[in-house]
């Protein structure tokens, strides 16, 4: 599996404990488990130019990424305040 560049890590990072911050979401307790979706999310940055939630299988990603319901964050986040 390829490695998302640096420079997306860092901009997910920032967005993630920024809407943390923001909303009142809390990290999951599992370190490793924030580290995996952030790495999706950069990934999907580097692919796609979009933070296309890492925790769903899509048939055409591209055509996801025009939708909105799973960017980060995505509906159920911003409605439960946490991720699924």
């Amino acid at each position: 599996m390829a490695e998302p560049k640096q420079e997306s890590l860092d901009k997910m990072w920032k967005y993630v404990k920024g809407f943390a911050e923001k909303s009142g979401t809390a990290m999951h307790p599992m370190p490793a488990v924030t580290e995996a979706v952030v790495k999706g999310l950069a990934m999907h940055m580097d692919e796609l130019g979009k933070p296309l939630c890492p925790c769903n299988f899509y048939k055409d990603k591209a055509a996801e990424a025009k939708l909105r319901r799973w960017m980060c964050a995505c509906d159920e986040m911003q409605i439960y305040k946490y991720c699924h």
